[in-house]
């Protein structure tokens, strides 16, 4: 496209969303991450105080 095209737009005309979805897609966080991220910040709001 960018050989064919006088003017080009990089983020229209070069940008392809698939291309980006799919490695986001595919990479899942396993349980045992989960558990540590909630525990980290179930210990961190512990002591918050509005």
């Amino acid at each position: 496209m960018a050989t064919n095209k006088q003017r080009i737009n990089p983020k229209r005309d070069l940008f392809d969303a698939d291309k980006v979805r799919q490695p986001s897609q595919q990479r899942a966080i396993s349980p045992e991450v989960k558990k540590r991220q909630h525990a980290k910040a179930m210990a961190a709001l512990k002591n918050w105080k509005p």
